[in-house]
């Protein structure tokens, strides 16, 4: 029974490996617009309106994750909001 489940378990790891990296790469993307925009000084109510408005099309399957995520940032000491926050995140997203 089992033999049967192991083919399916290869095909299905680089499709989980391929989602991990598309939601990875999207979330950093929503962490640099929201250091963005706090860094404009958007509120972050707003911040996170203006980034859900932004995804469309597949992208719009991830807006569930924008209020987190610009929680998250707005959390952070002003010193840290720089480019860097977002290849950080996709960093930390990827190895996990």
């Amino acid at each position: 029974m089992f033999r049967f489940c192991y083919p399916l378990i290869l095909l299905a790891t680089p499709l989980l490996a391929q989602d991990q990296a598309e939601l990875c790469t999207v979330s950093a993307e929503i962490a640099g617009l929201a250091v963005t925009e706090r860094a404009a000084g958007a509120a972050q109510d707003r911040t996170a309106e203006t980034i859900t408005i932004a995804l469309d099309g597949p992208r719009a399957s991830y807006t569930a994750a924008v209020e987190p995520i610009v929680a998250w940032v707005y959390s952070l000491p002003e010193e840290q909001l720089t480019a860097d926050v977002a290849m950080a995140y996709e960093a930390a997203c990827l190895a996990q």
